[in-house]
Order: structure tokens, then C-alpha cells, then sequence
């Protein structure tokens, strides 16, 4: 009990949050009936030294298609701005990606982050690329781009489906073998997410191929970017000075969509000249289905660079909508080291990712 006259100490918060694609279809291979079930499950894998939230309606919350997808837009939005706003919150873990998130960007006031009183971290990937980016260019904002917990679903069943095509596994189902390990992972997740924000792992190694281009002399990186096609709706827009690729390297990904349409978003790239302004280009995972669309990519890709400046391209397995997805820090400087002559490594260290 606190002393007379004593305010209790407050645990700092990790908020749960699911403003793109709905998290429900998630609650029966995880194990639980509801958003308030779930939260609990990620208290359990977290432990006693944070407090875990996530608002009932909008982790419940279903999405249709055919009526815009989701009809909470109001709500998400003062759901996520209130835990930027809110000091005691150190993290805020984005269930999944999806989509109906970008066009409720507006709805969100962004300059509570100026009134923080400590920095905050922010995990995401896909539809989320905006969220990441912006939070993580501002002074007291970690942005880091990584796998959505409940994409482990769908990650870990095309993992190892790769490999029973292969003929590397036998005798298990892609559904089988994931939910037999899926709780693990998914606790694992958490672990490191908190061992991060605590400063005591950093990321990576993260490798790639070395395509083409002089790497930089000095080592140090730093990336904008995350999913092609929700990146490309940025360009031109308010958050422009977030996604500035002045002095970054671009890092890109993207899933399910047909080579034309990636064309047609990298082409908005040569017209707002950003291959001019930026300093490489990280390609991460690119596939549709079973079938893998990087070298295809790669290929379009060519004919947007520049011909004046060789800019260095760096291919990599590790990022994207792939199990297993080793995060990426945007905005703050990474190491790369070189391997050998057709191979590098990225990192960052836990000092450059503490929150709390």
C-alpha cells in the first residue's frame, strides 16, 4: 500500500491496438473468445512489469468488404492518439496489418507526440507502414517495422509449406504444425518486443545480397519505407517530411499483388524523385502465394533508377510478409558490415531501441 497521501505507482503500459484489419479471425487459433481474453493472454506472456491494454470494441471489432471494411474510424483514430498521448504508455503493438487504416491518418493528432514526456515505440507492418514511419521520425518515437503478432497465422503455415514442397517436412499439415507452435511464437514475440524496449537486445543481424552500387564508406544506415504499395500513398502528402528519403535508404516489400500494379507504385517514386534523393534501396520479401515475385521486382525496378547514379541495392529474405521477419528500426542509424563481396549484415544496438 502506498503511504498516506501517496499516489500509487503506475506500471508503464503496453497498448494493443488492431486499426486495420480485423484481429478476430486470430482469437480461435489463439485460443481465446475475445479482445478482453486476448489482452489478458499478452499479460500473461509480457509479466507483471507492465500493464497491457487494448480497447474491447475495436480488438471485437469485425470488418466487411463490401461497406468500406471497418465503421469505427473515429474510434480507432482517438484510440490510437490517446495512447501517444499518454506518457505512461512505452509501447503500442499493432496486432496485425490489413488495411482501412491509412485513410483515418488525418483523424489523428500526431502533435501530442511534442507533449511526451518520455519516448515511446511503435511495432507494425503493412497497413501500418504510415503509423511506423511517422512516429518514428519525431524526437521521442521509436518506429520499428515488424511482423503483427496475429500475421503469425499466416507466416508460420507459409513457411512451412515452402518446405513440405520441398520435401523437407513430412507427415504434418501447414495448419497443424503452426498451431502446434503457435502459442510459443507468439509469446516469444512479446519477450523480444519488451527486451528491446528495455534496451537489452538490439536487432539483427539482418542479412542481404549485394547487388549493385558502392556501399557508403562510413556503415551507418538509415531506412524509410516498409510495404510498396502503402508507402507509395504517402509520397506528396502532409507526412512527406516523415518519409523523406534525404539522407535514408528506401527498405520495400509487398505481398499478393500483381507485377504491373508494383510498377505503376515504384513509378510514382521516379516521378516525385525520390530515387534522386535517397541513398539505396532495401528490396525485402515480394510473393504471391507460393510463387516468389523478388527477382521480378528486382527486374522492374531497373528501369526507374537512376542511369547518372548507381545507387546501391540490397536484397534481402527478412523482411516482408514472411515468418520469420527480423524487425526493422526506420529513422534511427543501423550498422552495416560487410560479409564478403556479394554480402552484407545490418544492425542496431540495444542502446539505439530503449524506451523505458
Amino acid at each position: 500500500m502506498p503511504r498516506d497521501g501517496a499516489k500509487p505507482v503506475s506500471r508503464p503500459r503496453i497498448h494493443l491496438i488492431s486499426p486495420a484489419g480485423a484481429c478476430r479471425p486470430f482469437f480461435e487459433p489463439i485460443g481465446v473468445r475475445s479482445g478482453v481474453e486476448l489482452v489478458a493472454l499478452v499479460q500473461e506472456a509480457i509479466g507483471g512489469n507492465y500493464q497491457v491494454s487494448g480497447n474491447e470494441l475495436i480488438l471485437d471489432a469485425v470488418e466487411d468488404e463490401s461497406r468500406g471494411g471497418r465503421s469505427d474510424d473515429r474510434l480507432r483514430a482517438e484510440d490510437l492518439q490517446q495512447a501517444l498521448a499518454d506518457s505512461n504508455v512505452v509501447a503500442i503493438v499493432a496486432l496485425r496489418g490489413g488495411a482501412w487504416f491509412t485513410r483515418i491518418l488525418p483523424l489523428i493528432d500526431f502533435g501530442v507526440l511534442d507533449r511526451r514526456e518520455r519516448r515511446i515505440a511503435v511495432f507494425g507492418f503493412s497497413e501500418l507502414t504510415g503509423l511506423v514511419n511517422i512516429v518514428g521520425s519525431h524526437r521521442l518515437g521509436l518506429g520499428v517495422y515488424g511482423m503483427g503478432p496475429a500475421f503469425l497465422t499466416y507466416g508460420m503455415k507459409r513457411y512451412v509449406a515452402t518446405r513440405l514442397q520441398s520435401g523437407n517436412l513430412a507427415g504434418v499439415t501447414p495448419e497443424e504444425w503452426m498451431l502446434q507452435r503457435l502459442r510459443d511464437e507468439f509469446f516469444a514475440f512479446f519477450r523480444n518486443m519488451t527486451s528491446q524496449i528495455e534496451g537489452r537486445s538490439g536487432v539483427g543481424p539482418l542479412t542481404a545480397r549485394h547487388i549493385q552500387g558502392e556501399l557508403p564508406r562510413s556503415g551507418e544506415v538509415r531506412f524509410v519505407g516498409g510495404n510498396l504499395t502503402v508507402f507509395s500513398t504517402l509520397i506528396g502528402s502532409r507526412y512527406q517530411e516523415c518519409i523523406s528519403p534525404k539522407g535514408r535508404w528506401l527498405a520495400l516489400e509487398d505481398f499478393n499483388d500483381k507485377p504491373e500494379r508494383f510498377d505503376r507504385f515504384l513509378t510514382h517514386f521516379t516521378l516525385a524523385g525520390y530515387w534522386d534523393d535517397c541513398e539505396g534501396v532495401l528490396l525485402g520479401d515480394f510473393h504471391e502465394g507460393q510463387r516468389d515475385l523478388s527477382e521480378t521486382v528486382l527486374a522492374i525496378l531497373s528501369y526507374h533508377l537512376p542511369r547518372h547514379r548507381p545507387l546501391p541495392i540490397l536484397v534481402t529474405s527478412q523482411i516482408g510478409h514472411i515468418w520469420p521477419m527480423t524487425p526493422l528500426p526506420l529513422h534511427i542509424p543501423g550498422t552495416l558490415t560487410v560479409i564478403d563481396e556479394s554480402r552484407v549484415s545490418l544492425a542496431w544496438p540495444a542502446s539505439t531501441l530503449r524506451v523505458v
